[in-house]
C-alpha cells in the first residue's frame, strides 16, 4: 500500500486507555514532518479521521484499516494531530414546526470529510414533568460509510438516557429530517420535541435509501410536521445545532425544542 510517496508497513504498538494496555496494529506512512503528516490526513480525508505522529521517530501512523483511531486518550511517546472540523456547508435544513422555547446551542460537526450515517437520541420517559427528547447525536462516517468513531451532538439537557444507534444502509447518508413536536400549552405538561426521523440517500445520486427511525419511530406526545428539504446531490448532513430550554426549577421543563442540520459537500 502507498500513500503519496510514502510506503506503508505494519507495526504493533501498546496503547494505554484508562490504565488498561491493549495492542493496536498501526501502519507507518513513513518519516516526515508533523506538517507533512497533517497534510496527508487532509489529502486522504475520506479514510482518515485522526492521525498519530510519533515525535521520537518522526513517523506518521494510521491503523491497519486506514481509518485512524479516535477512541483512545493517550499513546506513550506520541502526540495527536487534532481532528479538522472545518466544513464547506452548502445548505441548512430546518422544519416549520419546531418548538419556540429555549436558545440555540453551539453547532457541532463531524470530522472534516465525514458525514452522518446514522443517529441516536437521548430521551426521558414519561413522568410528572416529561421532557422527552433531550439531545440528538449523529454518527459520522467517511464516504465509504465506514465508521471512524466520531459523533456530533450540539447542546443537550440533563434528563433521560441514550437510545441505541440507528444506521442508514451501507453507502447511504442522512439527507433530510422530520421532527415530532408537542407544542407549548399553559394548560398541560408540555414536552417540546419528542422524536426525530431521517431520510437516507446515496451520496452521488438522488436514489432514496428509505426512512430511518429508531423503533417505534414516534414519541409519546405531539405530532410530526412536514419533512425538511434534502441535501443536494454530492452532499449529506455533516452537523447540527439544537435549541434547548434551560431547566425551569419548579416550572414546566421542555428541554430540546428545535434543531437544524447542516449539509456539506
Amino acid at each position: 500500500m502507498f500513500a503519496g510517496n510514502f510506503q506503508t508497513r505494519q507495526e504493533l504498538f501498546l496503547v494505554e486507555k484508562n490504565k488498561k494496555i491493549r495492542s493496536v496494529a498501526l501502519t507507518s506512512l513513513g518519516k516526515m514532518s508533523q506538517t507533512q503528516c497533517a497534510a496527508l490526513c487532509l489529502k486522504f480525508g475520506e479514510r482518515c479521521c485522526e492521525i498519530t505522529y510519533i515525535t521520537s521517530s518522526r513517523e506518521c501512523k494510521l491503523d491497519q484499516s486506514g481509518c485512524c483511531h479516535s477512541d483512545f486518550d493517550y499513546i506513550s511517546g506520541t502526540n495527536l494531530i487534532q481532528k479538522d472540523r472545518t466544513h464547506v456547508v452548502n445548505k441548512t435544513l430546518s422544519v416549520t414546526n419546531g418548538g419556540g422555547l429555549g436558545v440555540w446551542a453551539s453547532a457541532e460537526f463531524c470530522t472534516r470529510g465525514h458525514y452522518a450515517i446514522g443517529f441516536r437520541m437521548k430521551i426521558e420517559p414519561p413522568n410528572g414533568d416529561s421532557t422527552e427528547l433531550n439531545a440528538i447525536s449523529i454518527v459520522c462516517g467517511n464516504r465509504a460509510s465506514d465508521r471512524c468513531g466520531d459523533m456530533a451532538s450540539s447542546g443537550q439537557q440533563a434528563w433521560g438516557d441514550w437510545t441505541g444507534e440507528t444506521l442508514c444502509p451501507p453507502n447511504a447518508f442522512l439527507v433530510a429530517f422530520s421532527l415530532q413536536v408537542h407544542q407549548y400549552s399553559v394548560n398541560e405538561d408540555s414536552t417540546g420535541a419528542n422524536y426525530v426521523r431521517f431520510r437516507c440517500r446515496y451520496f452521488k445520486d438522488e436514489l432514496d435509501a428509505g426512512v430511518l427511525n429508531y423503533p417505534p419511530g414516534y414519541g409519546q406526545y405531539g405530532s410530526y410536521g412536514e419533512w425538511s428539504e434534502a441535501c443536494l446531490v454530492h452532499s449529506a448532513i455533516c452537523g447540527l445545532q439544537t435549541k434547548l430550554e434551560a431547566q425551569q426549577g419548579g416550572g414546566d421543563d421542555t428541554a430540546l425544542n428545535d434543531v437544524i442540520f447542516f449539509c456539506c459537500e
